[in-house]
């Protein structure tokens, strides 16, 4: 019998202006591999460059870098959720103190729908137990937008796989003939080996049509992922704004 793997301690750590919030947890907690998430523009900035080569030239900890847009909340989510789905078998740590607040954000749902411990570094501000800055922080607004609540029954696998059967196929059709019809969702089932077909005891083409409504067009319609037009005789099914989010999202889960 083959020995089980040996868990390792992870820690994912997107990138922000902080350095001692960062570097701290992975020695006081002793991660084995540590995953950097860095914004696609922070090249050139001194401390974090600092981070990268200490983590780098050490003979215990692996390094794992990678980018994404931390002011993005499905591309920060997808990243970090991404990564939690890469060690399945490990103590997955993530720390939220540095990055955006969006990315925060991500963090916590990446932890709680992914599977891992968000973590959290307290600044020591001194003495006075407190800093305030003399000015805010900041003295402009670019934008005001609403963030999602987003639900936290992620998708399952296969509605994952048929978001991204269904993305494939918007980039194809055109007009009322984007996505694809419930007759093509049906055949990528089958092809797919999916269980809801071939478990299923339809003996008819109308009996499948139900049970691809049963297991996938209802769900993905009633989370607004999907939209199900008519023309002719013919529905064709394709993805919403909020369906290519939630694909960005949890494109891992396939």
């Amino acid at each position: 019998m083959t020995d089980p793997p040996i868990a390792q301690r992870v820690q994912i750590v997107p990138l922000g202006f902080e350095y001692a919030r960062l570097r701290e947890p992975i020695m006081e907690w002793k991660a084995d591999r540590v995953v950097l998430i860095g914004h696609v523009e922070d090249e050139g900035i001194t401390y974090l460059e600092a981070l990268r080569e200490e983590l780098a030239e050490s003979d215990r900890i692996e390094l794992d870098s990678r980018t994404c847009d931390v002011f993005d909340l499905y591309d920060a989510l997808g990243a970090i959720a991404g990564a939690i789905a890469d060690h399945p078998d490990d103590e997955v740590y993530v720390n939220l103190s540095a990055g955006s607040k969006i990315t925060a954000i991500a963090g916590m749902i990446a932890c709680m729908t992914a599977g891992a411990t968000p973590i959290y570094a307290r600044p020591d501000y001194g003495p006075e137990g407190r800093a305030i800055p003399d000015e805010p922080l900041h003295d402009a607004v670019a934008e005001t937008f609403a963030l999602p609540a987003y639900p936290i029954d992620r998708p399952s696998g296969t509605e994952v796989a048929y978001l991204a059967f269904l993305a494939d196929a918007d980039g194809e059709g055109e007009g009322r003939y984007r996505g694809a019809s419930k007759k093509e969702l049906i055949a990528f089932g089958e092809e797919e080996g999916f269980e809801f077909i071939a478990r299923s005891n339809a003996s008819t083409r109308k009996g499948l049509y139900r049970v691809l409504d049963t297991h996938v067009i209802d769900p993905l319609s009633e989370r607004g992922y999907i939209r199900v037009e008519a023309v002719g005789r013919t529905k064709y099914v394709s993805l919403t704004e909020d369906g290519e989010n939630a694909l960005r999202a949890f494109a891992h889960a396939r």
